[in-house]
């Protein structure tokens, strides 16, 4: 398997992971607080000083790449053997309830192997930590929290260590892997969590076609075939596929959606009211007209948390009301199955609570005013500089954890976009002519402050699956005279109709051509990418719009077909296979080619047939799960070198701590790591560990 120098794989060591890499950051000093109401040259004069200074010494406090071995090909993750605790420490509310008679003996409630999750600091019980959301659409600001997957990445991101489920190890030549849980471990309403809760999500939901008709595109999917769950015992069960799946424990830990299949398991016991093969189906139709649903989308709204938080839990906090109606609130778990290395229950925080916000700049103003606790998610790098400048005055600290690579912002072209204009998205040489349009210095200074580089979506350079400076860079030149002669080209083609008035070119019929760019201003600087790209577009004779709108509109547009170009960030690309968005279409949530995904996802039944290309695209996307490490990596470096070459997606800049890496941290707020792992598949900051930060108030 190669030389390991920062991932532990094999026998994975939780508590030597987490002792190694906790540690507590001491609050920065901070600038005085600037005077009320800049203007906006005084601004623009602390934004040039923060690059230079504040932002330069956050991100200089980062170690360099260096090149690195990231072995992900595990074969056994199970937990060192756990201390025999004498007795148990818990919050002393749950104390008061346990002397009420309210809860069992907190000993009744953990397991009888609880994991282990050591702190940097003991903690102290109490308090609450305030965060801001965006409305229902913003699930992951809580989820990402609350994890409740099998298993989960370390703090540095680059291994896989055991979470609800105590181990994992494979067999039968990469075909199946055999999940053992903790024994005595319950849910958050104390009743029994065992194999039998994965039996029932697999046998009575994801197979059944009236509840769940589409089937899990990445938990349990094989190059389209589903893989089968069975019961071994109360305390294990195997998941076995149809051919070799190295990266099943990379994916589960990955997985901790709402609800739907792309779910190992759920609460039997609580769900089992709901399906109509344990209860009348009459008296669930019932339920289900009188809250204005279908049979099938009650059942799966009694199980996502998001719009049931009756639903039993094994999230360190539970979800208190419905997301998206205003404040949400989720309460300790008195179940949770972990503890500090002392025996001490966690978490150590009672409550989490996220205000409902209606932009990142409202938030912004909120973390000034010192009512945020700790978060990354909506907080921009753009927002740096004021951020600092506010410190003392909020009581915060602000913490820079960088991403895993890819690029901070791209344009994805909608190559199953219906139409004329996706006649021109489906051209290659369309498509390059957009790339080499962009001045990438020139956004990555406005954009991401200088901070960035120009490349395109693939790995970091001291990643195993980096291609290459050549694909990196390939079509990022800026070249606008080169742009215009392909465009010309094009034009005596056939593709374009003659110019028109203002000197834009025209579709093959003479009428107006006008690509629209859709983003959301949910994230960093996008928006202002967006504008840029239409102006540079707009300047080789490309009219193009920019129509920012909110995120699930943004996703309902994408699904639909009906987006040409959307701005997001590739951040995947340190997990090429277990986050598969650019090297395989094969759900509609991509945003190139939902058509195509939707086509792999449904069998053929829906959506649109992708040419052979694509076709041998995701085939090598499959053969990447069944192989051996090095010849995947050089899989991965394939994938990426076809991408660059056929340029779906345009890359503008990355390797920025722009997407959720300028972190918000209250002063009083313990056991936040300097850097954690910090890329959308880590589902950060659940690689801070939240279970074990604490308030020393």
């Amino acid at each position: 398997m190669g030389r390991l120098s920062v991932s532990l794989i094999g026998i994975m060591v939780f508590s030597a992971v987490m002792v190694a890499c906790g540690g507590e950051a001491a609050p920065a000093a901070a600038p005085a607080p600037a005077a009320a109401g800049p203007t906006a040259e005084e601004l623009q004069a602390l934004v040039t000083e923060a690059v230079a200074g504040a932002v330069a010494g956050a991100v200089a406090a980062i170690p360099a790449p260096e090149p690195r071995e990231v072995i992900r090909e595990v074969t056994k993750i199970v937990e060192v053997e756990a201390p025999r605790f004498a007795s148990f420490g818990e919050a002393p509310i749950l104390t008061q309830r346990a002397q009420a008679g309210e809860l069992p003996p907190v000993s009744q409630r953990l397991p009888d192997e609880p994991a282990v999750i050591p702190a940097a600091q003991i903690g102290i019980y109490g308090g609450t930590m305030h965060r801001g959301y965006l409305g229902p659409a913003d699930q992951w600001n809580v989820g990402r929290i609350t994890r409740d997957g099998v298993m989960r990445f370390s703090r540095d991101g680059f291994s896989i260590i055991p979470a609800v489920a105590k181990a994992m190890e494979v067999s039968n030549g990469g075909k199946t892997w055999t999940i053992s849980l903790r024994k005595g471990h319950k849910w958050s309403d104390g009743a029994p969590f065992t194999a039998d809760d994965f039996v029932f999500q697999y046998e009575d939901y994801i197979l059944n076609e009236e509840l769940s008709p589409s089937k899990p595109s990445r938990l349990l999917s094989s190059d389209g075939e589903l893989a089968v769950i069975k019961k071994v015992d109360e305390t294990t069960v195997t998941v076995t596929f149809s051919k070799p799946n190295f990266i099943f424990p990379e994916v589960a830990a990955q997985m901790d959606a709402a609800g739907g299949n792309n779910r190992l398991y759920q609460p039997a016991h609580y769900l089992k009211q709901f399906h109509p093969k344990y209860t009348d189906r009459a008296a669930i139709e019932q339920m289900a007209d009188d809250a204005g649903f279908t049979l099938a989308l009650f059942y799966e709204n009694r199980a996502d948390w998001r719009f049931n938080p009756e639903k039993p839990t094994l999230r360190p906090w539970i979800p208190g009301n419905i997301l998206g109606v205003g404040r949400f609130i989720a309460q300790r778990n008195p179940y949770f199955y972990a503890v500090d290395q002392e025996g001490n229950q966690l978490p150590y925080i009672d409550r989490v609570v996220w205000d409902l916000v209606e932009s990142p700049e409202v938030l912004q103003l909120k973390a000034i005013a010192g009512e945020i606790d700790f978060q990354g998610r909506h907080i921009k790098m753009d927002d740096f500089p004021v951020l600092k400048q506010n410190e003392d005055a909020g009581n915060y600290r602000v913490f820079v954890w960088p991403s895993f690579g890819g690029v901070d912002a791209r344009f994805a072209l909608n190559q199953t976009y219906q139409g004329p204009e996706g006649d021109l998205l489906r051209t290659k040489d369309f498509r390059i002519a957009l790339s080499i349009a962009l001045n990438r210095d020139e956004i990555n200074e406005i954009s991401f402050l200088g901070l960035g580089q120009p490349r395109q979506g693939v790995p970091a350079p001291d990643h195993p699956d980096y291609p290459g400076d050549e694909v990196a860079l390939r079509y990022t030149e800026y070249d606008p005279t080169r742009a215009m002669e392909m465009l010309d080209g094009l034009q005596q083609q056939g593709l374009f109709g003659d110019k028109d008035g203002d000197g834009f070119y025209t579709l093959p019929d003479g009428s107006r051509l006008e690509l629209i760019i859709t983003v959301t201003p949910a994230f960093g600087p996008w928006p202002d990418v967006a504008e840029q790209g239409a102006r540079y577009w707009n300047e080789v004779g490309v009219r193009t719009k920019v129509d920012s709108v909110v995120r699930s509109l943004l996703t309902t547009r994408n699904q639909g077909n009906e987006s040409m170009v959307t701005v997001w960030n590739e951040d995947q690309t340190g997990f090429t296979f277990s986050a598969p968005t650019k090297s395989a279409p094969i759900t509609s949530g991509n945003h190139w080619a939902p058509m195509w995904g939707l086509h792999f996802q449904t069998e053929g039944a829906e959506g649109i047939e992708p040419p052979q290309l694509v076709k041998d695209h995701i085939a090598l996307h499959f053969k990447g799960l069944e192989v051996p490490e090095a010849e995947r990596r050089e899989i991965a470096k394939q994938i990426y070198t076809t991408h660059t070459e056929q340029m779906w997606i345009i890359g503008v800049a990355g390797l920025s701590p722009m997407v959720q890496g300028v972190v918000i941290v209250n002063n009083d707020l313990r056991n936040v790591p300097d850097i954690a792992g910090n890329d959308w598949p880590l589902r950060v900051p659940a690689t801070a560990f939240p279970e074990q930060l604490f308030f020393a108030r």
